[in-house]
């Protein structure tokens, strides 16, 4: 059922992923304050962890393996591709986070191919693949980051080309027999979940809406129309979709039947998804605040961070994390009733944050626009406390 509702020569798709940012920054600055993201990028350096180790999709165009522990640098392990002549390998830049899933690392690359590596070698040829097939011309870049339906053992990921593509995370097969359509371009990684134990995903176009579909079958269950661009990670929340427009208003949809619950407004654009820690949304603006809601819309507290987020924050047990794009790192108290909301500060360099934050307990870890990744641990004692840097431009890896 479907309602209504520097030195190489760039790909074609590619300028047409940079004219893009343009044309949105150019948006940001005629509609909206003047705080934006700001120029035109190859990547985010996002990155996950998985036992122990942290993969770093790099703006610079390759996948970095670390091994996390108690030094002061972590240990490289592998890098993929292994060496700048792999023009056959070449990613190009990483927008969207890495996620490990089904026993293998997928990584969404500017040049348009989703990468299943093997986490323990950063190989392709052993139990990794590449898709799509061969050396095909003229691909759409991909800019938000895969998802993974653990029901069907599927990949799900958004292009650049307005296509939603589905693979069996074991082999890259094609799940579906046709990708399914937006109305243009998709940056937002789907949530995925399920109802009434049918697997779903929901996600944000270029074209203004909100898609609910059927994993399963790859049909569209239901549409919303917002005002704007619909860039962030949705958010499933208490049988809501929680998801933020560019046109400045955050959207509480029913996940089933997509009625209207609430909407809240902003004085920018919801760029960032947003997080919950059960009982509250914490959605960050590119005005620079962070909007704490409860379940029904309602305002609890904000924080102004000074500068655009454009990261999607984290929670670990002491508190929520924010990183705006000024390089700074914030742990705020999320409790309703705060008297010190802000817990501590800290000033990562001078580079942007623009990559979603990612947390393993009471660890955070960031990648900046210098294409250096830290080590934030964030306790009660002990809150923000740089544990280590890292950063490939140095020779010793460490960040000074």
């Amino acid at each position: 059922m479907v309602l209504a509702g520097a030195g190489r020569r760039a790909s074609p798709a590619r300028w047409m992923l940079f004219a893009g940012l343009v044309a949105l920054l150019a948006l940001t600055l005629s509609a909206c304050t003047g705080q934006n993201i700001g120029g035109v990028s190859s990547g985010w350096n996002a990155l996950t962890a998985s036992n122990g180790v942290v993969y770093v999709g790099t703006k610079d165009g390759w996948v970095q393996a670390l091994q996390d522990g108690d030094s002061d640098v972590p240990v490289g392990l592998w890098r993929f591709p292994p060496s700048a002549s792999d023009s056959g390998q070449e990613l190009k830049g990483v927008f969207g986070s890495p996620i490990v899933a089904d026993g293998l690392l997928f990584i969404a690359a500017d040049s348009g191919f989703l990468y299943a590596l093997d986490p323990e070698e950063g190989r392709t040829d052993n139990r990794g693949w590449r898709r799509p097939r061969g050396q095909p011309q003229g691909l759409a870049p991909l800019v938000a980051g895969p998802a993974y339906d653990s029901i069907n053992g599927v990949v799900l990921s958004p292009s650049d080309d307005g296509k939603l593509y589905s693979y069996f995370a074991e082999t890259g097969d094609d799940f579906w027999d046709a990708p399914f359509q937006a109305g243009d371009k998709i940056w937002s990684t789907p949530a995925v979940g399920t109802l009434d134990g049918i697997a779903m995903a929901w996600f944000g176009s270029h074209d203004h809406q909100v898609y609910a579909i059927n994993v399963s079958s790859g049909e569209e269950i239901w549409s919303y129309r917002t005002g704007g661009v619909v860039a962030g990670r949705p958010l499933l929340f208490d049988g809501m979709i929680i998801v933020g427009s560019f046109d400045k208003k955050l959207y509480a949809l029913d996940a089933r039947d997509r009625s209207l619950q609430w909407e809240f407004e902003g004085d920018n654009w919801f760029w960032a998804g947003a997080v919950t820690n059960g009982s509250m949304i914490f959605a960050p603006n590119m005005d620079g605040n962070v909007y704490a809601l409860d379940r029904d819309g309602i305002l609890q507290w904000q924080y102004d961070s000074g500068a655009p987020i454009v990261s999607r924050p984290v929670l670990v047990p002491a508190g929520l994390a924010v990183a705006n794009r000024n390089g700074e790192l914030f742990l705020l108290d999320a409790s309703r009733g705060s008297s010190q909301r802000e817990l501590r500060k800290l000033t990562l360099g001078s580079a942007e944050i623009t990559a979603p934050l990612h947390a393993v307990g009471d660890s955070i870890f960031v990648g900046s626009q210098d294409g250096s990744v830290r080590r934030v641990d964030a306790t009660a004692r002990r809150p923000l406390e740089e544990w280590w840097c890292w950063n490939p431009e140095n020779d010793n890896n460490r960040c000074n």
